[in-house]
């Protein structure tokens, strides 16, 4: 039964890498993607899903033996389990202040506006056996947010006008994120003995990659996540989350700015998504 088991989860890790691959493998600005960048697109999320896999292996390897007689028993709390899931929902992110570097002077443009967009992806993630209140999960998520073209207020004046024009163009933020997870069960019964329904929270680091019309930033980034799992069968559990993305410093550098002088300048901002997701997940 162990051996199906581990052939189940490495099935299911074949398929989140596949998964995942075409996910970043959608249509980019042409003009923001070099060898480069191609290289890390393809292999961080190669890298984290096996790399979480790993490591949820070795704990399940190494966990520590649950008593046999505790097993059936409605205070059997164990044991932890794998799992893999999809999620789909809104992103939202408030309006923030964009610097642009041009001709050697910081412009600030205030409150740039972007609207909000749809955000979707997958996670993979292991309880431990030893303590199934605590786990750790990989993500992978891919979110769009439209930057419509817009007149913000300008500090100090570009040229001597207090207001510049800025173009639209559709941001596309691809994030791969590790999360330190803890949940707590309610709901107890004789086939999901940890309880069917845990709230939980998460915590951890991410890498996003946010895609201009023509330009490309990698930053690392604090990811936030608290949500409740519902489990309709010992297997399959649905889910409500929120998420909070957190960069700081954001470098774009291919942004327009008008009256500039010049086509293009860098533009340095934070970027914070708040994001409302719900998905299933499998069990095993």
């Amino acid at each position: 039964m162990r051996g199906n088991r581990i052939n189940r989860f490495w099935s299911l890790v074949l398929m989140a890498l596949m998964i995942s691959y075409g996910a970043v493998a959608s249509p980019k600005p042409a003009s923001a993607l070099s060898s480069g960048d191609t290289l890390v697109v393809t292999a961080v999320p190669a890298a984290s899903v096996v790399g979480v896999a790993a490591a949820g292996y070795l704990l399940y390897k190494n966990r520590l033996s649950q008593p046999a007689d505790a097993k059936g028993r409605l205070g059997y709390k164990g044991p932890g389990e794998f799992y893999i899931g999809g999620f789909f929902g809104g992103s939202f992110v408030p309006g923030t202040d964009w610097t642009y570097q041009i001709g050697g002077q910081n412009i600030t443009a205030r409150q740039m506006t972007i609207d909000p967009g749809v955000t979707g992806g997958i996670k993979l993630g292991y309880f431990l056996d030893s303590c199934p209140y605590f786990g750790v999960e990989a993500e992978g998520s891919i979110g769009n947010h439209p930057q419509p073209s817009q007149t913000v207020s300008l500090n100090p004046p570009l040229a001597g006008a207090t207001t510049g024009r800025v173009s639209g163009q559709t941001l596309l933020a691809w994030t791969m994120a590790f999360h330190f997870v803890g949940r707590y069960g309610f709901l107890p019964d004789q086939e999901v003995p940890f309880g069917r329904l845990q709230p939980y929270v998460g915590l951890g680091p991410g890498l996003v990659m946010l895609y201009g019309e023509a330009d490309l930033a990698k930053n690392f980034s604090l990811e936030v996540e608290a949500g409740v799992r519902y489990m309709f069968t010992k297997h399959l559990g649905g889910f409500l989350e929120y998420k909070f993305s957190k960069q700081w410093s954001v470098e774009l550098e291919s942004q327009q700015l008008a009256p500039a002088t010049v086509t293009a300048s860098k533009a340095v901002f934070d970027f914070d998504r708040h994001q409302v997701v719900v998905g299933l997940a499998y069990h095993f």
